[in-house]
């Protein structure tokens, strides 16, 4: 189905879609009883490294001020969502991470995604969604930004850690 050939401004072509997904995905979210989590302190969750994190790399991460992040840490240690732990290398320092609940929560989140994902490849079409992931992660690549791995990613690998070590790796 060829659609009207505008010249849509890129911020917008990047945004509707981001957009979209945000709305759907904390939606369902919502439905499957995470009701603690906002658009604002979703945010956490998204930048929150697999082993944790000091607030002031999650603020760096999120482009937020240490302040702002401090906030939102707040709420999800609140509702039970991370938790502040000792920095092991250095007893000063508190490390954010996530409890069993955030970790349910990333999987989840992951799963939504992978949902949309799919649906959104239903609608283009299998290659043409390859070539967008493709030209995206190139261009997120040449801005300089090292995509490490996604919510997926993490979540998959959290739940083998906590089954304990594979053999034969």
């Amino acid at each position: 189905m060829a659609v009207e050939s505008r010249d849509f401004m890129i911020g917008a072509l990047l945004s509707i879609p981001s957009f979209n997904l945000n709305a759907r995905v904390h939606a369902r979210l919502h439905e499957r009883g995470f009701h603690e989590i906002t658009d604002s302190n979703s945010t956490v969750m998204k930048v929150l490294g697999p082993d944790g994190d000091r607030i002031t790399e999650l603020a760096r991460k999120a482009s937020l001020t240490k302040q702002s992040m401090g906030y939102l840490v707040d709420q999800l240690e609140a509702a039970g969502y991370i938790e502040r732990v000792s920095d092991p290398n250095d007893a000063r320092a508190v490390v954010i991470r996530r409890t069993k609940t955030g970790w349910a929560y990333n999987r989840a989140a992951a799963e939504e995604v992978a949902r949309l994902q799919d649906e959104w490849a239903q609608l283009l079409g299998s290659v043409k969604m390859k070539q967008l992931k493709s030209l995206l992660a190139e261009l997120v690549a040449k801005l300089g930004y090292q995509y490490e791995e996604s919510s997926v990613d993490v979540a998959t690998r959290a739940s083998r850690q906590r089954a304990g070590p594979r053999t034969g790796r």
